[in-house]
């Protein structure tokens, strides 16, 4: 279970293309070659995880700009990181 204070950073092996102006971006991990999309929010995560944002402050942050619940921002932010980490895109600091 991941917790609101830890530090997860971008695994180095992956590189992201952004889409349509930031609406959406795909990951590509150069080492296992599988690749995960993100939409607008996931890429908002993201580039959060890539500035050392702990998953916590990414659910204060999200509903200011997505317009939602801190329950849902929660929800999403840490359903994300599971699923990146599980891809192995990211990694535990």
């Amino acid at each position: 279970m991941i917790k609101l204070d830890q530090r997860i950073k971008p695994d180095p092996d992956v590189v992201v293309t952004e889409l349509e102006e930031g609406k959406e971006a795909v990951l590509l991990h150069l080492g296992t070659k599988n690749y995960f999309t993100l939409n607008e929010t996931g890429l908002f995560i993201w580039q959060m995880l890539s500035n050392n944002i702990t998953p916590g402050e990414m659910c204060d942050t999200l509903p200011e700009k997505f317009d939602v619940s801190p329950e849902k921002a929660k929800e999403s932010v840490l359903n994300l990181i599971e699923a990146l980490i599980n891809e192995k895109l990211v990694k535990i600091v």
